[in-house]
């Protein structure tokens, strides 16, 4: 815990939980899940943030065959999980389907628009896009 709240690692300004943000959050947890065992003072992991480095998250296959992710939305992308449903069965059934994804992406057509998407846009080896590292991108 940093009294001040806020440290530099990496070259980025990161946020670091405070006593009084410890204070805050436990109260809430508490008053939400009265069976809830809370801890005198703040120690260990608090939480995990799902997030890229850009923001944009990866729908992609792995290097393990058959295996595929949904990853780093940071939890905003929840809103979209029917639409990443539908880019992921696009992705999954090409790739298995013989597509190589990684040398020419698969494109995914939307049902109510007829609007393509790329899903090289969300690729694991696409380059990192400009972005103003926060959830408004």
């Amino acid at each position: 815990m940093r009294p001040a709240g806020m440290a530099r690692r990496s070259g980025r300004r990161e946020p670091l939980p405070t006593v009084s943000q410890f204070r805050t959050q436990v109260t809430r947890a508490a008053r939400r899940l009265p069976g809830l065992r809370v801890p005198n003072k703040p120690r260990g992991v608090a939480g995990v943030y799902d997030v890229t480095d850009d923001w944009t998250p990866v729908y992609d296959r792995t290097e393990l065959a058959g295996f595929y992710v949904a990853i780093g939305t940071s939890g905003n992308q929840f809103k979209n999980a029917p639409l990443v449903g539908r880019l992921m069965t696009t992705l999954i059934h090409g790739v298995e389907g013989g597509h190589d994804h990684d040398r020419s992406a698969l494109t995914h057509t939307c049902e109510h628009t007829g609007q393509t998407i790329d899903l090289g846009a969300f690729s694991r080896r696409r380059r990192p896009t400009a972005s103003t590292g926060t959830v408004l991108g």
